[in-house]
């Protein structure tokens, strides 16, 4: 279990971590929940020292979306350009694949990284700005689980081998289960209902890109998780904003 933490962890972030790699890689994807939260409450309170320290937040909130990318060598925005091109350009399921497969970013990427990256700045200017950023913690905790529940439920798309393929393999609802489980409790430690009904959330927009991948190529891949990542994780920010009341917050904020 200990080889599956350190295969999530590399996987998912730039965090150095010693040790070997988990030889079945669907080890790794229980503890996406987990690197998630992880990666939250580093850029929690390194948001909470830019507000000690600066006055700024919508610079604050800029440094935020900038560390983000960097904590995760932008694998996910690199996932999400792929599938937008791929989804906006192509028709079948094997053209979709030759566009995702192709380096080159066209112009539904490009779009597609200047709405995220603008959205995602937008809300956490705002959760800032109303000191609610403690949802970036769930937020960042149920995108990555969201990767957990896509690889238990849907088979790899390509015939060819892919970096998610290891990972899609050989998960079952066990480690969906086990994944979020731990979702649920970690963020309900640091938000409470606020936390519980943004994995809820999680889960609906799961549930919905699912129908959409299966219906345009028939599985996943290393690309789509990405961007589903991306989608549930700006979607719960800007869905954090609704929240007046978070339990909790006097320990964070």
């Amino acid at each position: 279990m200990i080889k599956g933490l350190i295969t999530a962890i590399r996987t998912l972030s730039i965090i150095p971590v010693y040790g070997r790699d988990a030889e079945d890689f669907s080890e790794a994807v229980v503890w996406f929940s987990f690197v998630g939260f992880i990666l939250g409450i580093i850029l929690f309170f390194t948001i909470k020292i830019g507000c000690i320290i600066s006055n700024y937040d919508m610079l604050t909130a800029l440094f935020g979306v900038i560390l983000s990318a960097l904590l995760t060598r932008g694998i996910h925005l690199d996932g999400l350009a792929d599938f937008a091109d791929g989804f906006g350009g192509g028709y079948k399921k094997e053209q979709i694949l030759s566009i995702m497969k192709d380096s080159n970013i066209g112009t539904f990427g490009a779009l597609a990284l200047i709405f995220i990256v603008a959205l995602k700045w937008a809300s956490l200017f705002y959760l800032i700005k109303n000191k609610f950023f403690i949802a970036i913690i769930p937020a960042y905790t149920a995108s990555r689980f969201v990767m957990s529940d896509l690889s238990s439920r849907l088979q790899y798309a390509r015939n060819t081998p892919g970096t998610a393929k290891p990972f899609v393999e050989n998960t079952s609802k066990k480690h969906l289960i086990i994944s979020l489980t731990a979702a649920l409790f970690l963020s309900f430690i640091v938000c409470g209902f606020c936390g519980i009904t943004m994995v809820f959330f999680a889960l609906l927009i799961s549930f919905l890109l699912k129908l959409y991948f299966v219906k345009k190529i028939g599985g996943i891949t290393g690309d789509l998780l990405g961007a589903a990542c991306e989608i549930t994780e700006t979607s719960l920010l800007l869905f954090s904003l609704f929240f007046k009341y978070i339990p909790y917050q006097d320990i964070f904020t």
